[in-house]
């Protein structure tokens, strides 16, 4: 494991619960709930979840659902669930010597296409509203950009 992937899941908790149970949909290691970041795993840590949309950093991650909605992060991205979520993420990091950088906790909106035309189609979330900073000062590490323009989210 190398990588760490942040989502939202753009849905609600019951029904990111409901998808990730029907195994003709994707699936994800971990689902954290808004109001209070209630942690659910669903693919033990030791299988591959099919999460990402690039099967190399599939293979290679651990994706992290987090209930809400990137067009309304003031209702859905709080402070419970940034807290739950960075604890989550420096145990998995410990865990698997993952360094706590932007360049291995990803957002989804930060995995690469697999191929140059599949660039354009992959996914906005968690968008840039998600407070990358923030989440960073709760990982207990300097937050650094990484990559293009808008790669680092909010400020």
């Amino acid at each position: 494991v190398r990588y760490i992937v942040v989502h939202d899941t753009e849905g609600y908790w019951d029904t990111a619960l409901d998808l990730v149970r029907d195994p003709a949909y994707v699936s994800w290691q971990y689902t954290l709930r808004s109001r209070d970041g209630r942690i659910a795993q669903h693919v033990p840590l030791k299988d591959v979840a099919w999460h990402s949309g690039n099967w190399f950093v599939n293979a290679k991650s651990i994706g992290l659902e987090h209930e809400g909605f990137l067009a309304a992060p003031d209702s859905w991205y709080t402070e419970a669930m940034y807290r739950s979520s960075a604890r989550l993420v420096r145990y998995l990091a410990k865990r698997y010597g993952i360094p706590l950088d932007r360049r291995h906790v990803l957002g989804h909106d930060n995995v690469p296409g697999t191929t140059a035309t599949t660039i354009r189609g992959m996914h906005t979330d968690p968008g840039p509203y998600w407070d990358w900073a923030h989440y960073f000062t709760l990982l207990g590490e300097p937050f650094e950009r990484a990559g293009g323009e808008g790669a680092g989210g909010k400020q």
